[in-house]
């Protein structure tokens, strides 16, 4: 009876110690999942704090801004995109942003896109003229520079049309440009 009472103590005591170390197994898994997410947090938190905003809003660089605005500009014409619009936008940024094709390319695609899902194209250019205005890499000059773009722009097929016109004077009297 001793014996049985023995052997059933030490099964006993392999159990709960089999428990424990299981138990703490898990322990260090769960302690393991806590700090990969407290590592992935940051960049969890700026992709939540950039999906929160809008598309426009994510803009930041002035380039881009620029690109865009042209993309509005030659829009405005009505009907899709021309060849002589596409070619004046790519001239403009390789000309004033000292990009290669491939790069004035890609830019353009990128302003195409973003202008997909921009709000009108007067509102579009009010916000994306206050960050050109308001940037403090640009001068005074890249400030003219982007209106002689934005007019290149608006005549690559010809005299611009009122709505192009129109978007022309919202840069300019955001830009504080006379006319």
């Amino acid at each position: 009876m001793q014996v049985l009472l023995l052997l059933f103590g030490i099964l006993v005591a392999i159990g709960v110690w089999s428990w424990r170390l299981r138990m703490a197994r898990e322990g260090l898994r769960e302690a393991g999942k806590l700090a990969q997410a407290a590592i992935n947090m940051p960049r969890k938190l700026a992709f939540r704090y950039r999906s929160g905003k809008g598309g426009l809003s994510l803009i930041e660089d002035p380039r881009e801004a620029a690109a865009i605005m042209m993309m509005e500009v030659a829009r405005a014409r009505g009907g899709p995109l021309t060849e002589n619009q596409t070619a004046a936008i790519d001239r403009e940024i390789m000309h004033h942003f000292e990009f290669g094709q491939e790069e004035a390319d890609a830019l353009t695609a990128h302003a195409a896109w973003a202008t997909n899902s921009a709000p009108p194209p007067a509102e579009t250019m009010r916000k994306l003229s206050q960050l050109i205005v308001s940037s403090s890499v640009l001068g005074p000059k890249e400030i003219v520079d982007l209106d002689a773009m934005l007019v290149s722009v608006s005549e690559a097929e010809g005299l611009p049309t009122r709505d192009q016109l129109a978007l022309l004077q919202v840069y300019r009297d955001k830009a504080g440009l006379k006319t």
